[in-house]
């Protein structure tokens, strides 16, 4: 019984850690991938399309040649030059407009390469990959889209430059972020009902600034605005609930892998930011 218990908290383990946003294992990987076009996969939907066609064209830098190309016209696109940028929805996700899935449940941008685009990305081919949030109606692509795309503009500029493999991962990226420790100083925006907080002290006491719970529509357009804040949201699959902050330009600040019941901002995501907070002070 316990030998079997073991071996499901590893593979539990394994699949939470496979899940996060940098899926290759060797920096020569991401160095490939750099030299490839970048496909963004338009869909039916016109404000996603419109929305991610911003973003792109706004906030990606990590290489030069992207194409928008309508996931009906990919065949010429099959060739081993060219990588793709589409959204993956997961299972349970409330979102209406009919994108692409993959072989891990996951909710976000994923980019793949493998020389041929396939609407439901299989693991061999993920290079890496921007949570979003699980309910996406016409209007919040913009927002959830501008963050996506830089967060995989900020992780696959980061990675390029890491020393070795290991700095690639996203536990390694997330245990290092922020690399600003000023943006630990700045008052973080939770959606209304997005904390669990019980006990005598606030999330102002135990984070050691400001806290602030607000309509999502106010955090989408702290998002759009690139105002001067963090962000904090989630992320659900059939895995578990990815919690994440972040600057409202993208730069990852807090990651956290929870059961798929726990997705609300709690004491211990606080007191770990606390002392992620008091250590980069030191630095």
């Amino acid at each position: 019984m316990k030998k079997s218990a073991l071996t499901l908290l590893s593979l539990l383990f394994a699949f939470t850690t496979f899940s996060q946003i940098g899926f290759k294992k060797k920096k020569e990987d991401i160095e490939k991938f750099k030299d490839t076009r970048l496909v963004v996969v338009l869909t039916t939907d016109s404000s996603y399309n419109a929305s991610i066609k911003h973003a792109v064209e706004s906030y990606w830098t990590f290489s030069s040649g992207v194409e928008f190309i309508d996931d009906t016209a990919m065949k010429a696109y099959n060739k081993p030059e060219f990588s793709y940028l589409f959204f993956s929805k997961s299972k349970g996700s409330k979102i209406r407009a009919k994108v692409g899935s993959c072989e891990e449940d996951f909710n976000g941008l994923l980019i793949t390469n493998g020389a041929k685009f396939k609407k439901k990305a299989a693991l061999e081919d993920l290079v890496a990959g921007a949570y979003c949030s699980n309910a996406i109606d016409t209007f919040d692509w913009l927002p959830e889209l501008t963050r996506a795309v830089q967060m995989l503009n900020h992780y696959l500029n980061q990675a390029i430059e890491s020393p070795n493999d290991k700095g690639i991962s996203k536990s390694a990226i997330a245990q290092a972020a922020p690399l600003d420790k000023n943006l630990l100083e700045k008052k973080i925006y939770v959606p209304i009902r997005g904390m669990k907080i019980k006990g005598k002290e606030g999330p102002e006491e135990i984070y050691g600034n400001e806290v602030e719970e607000m309509d999502i529509d106010e955090i989408y357009e702290s998002i759009v605005t690139r105002k001067d804040n963090l962000v904090f949201f989630y992320s659900k699959d059939e895995n578990g609930c990815n919690k994440i902050i972040t600057s409202t330009t993208g730069e990852l600040v807090y990651y956290s892998s929870a059961a798929i019941d726990d997705c609300q901002l709690s004491i211990k995501d606080l007191k770990e930011l606390r002392t992620k907070k008091e250590k980069a002070a030191k630095e």
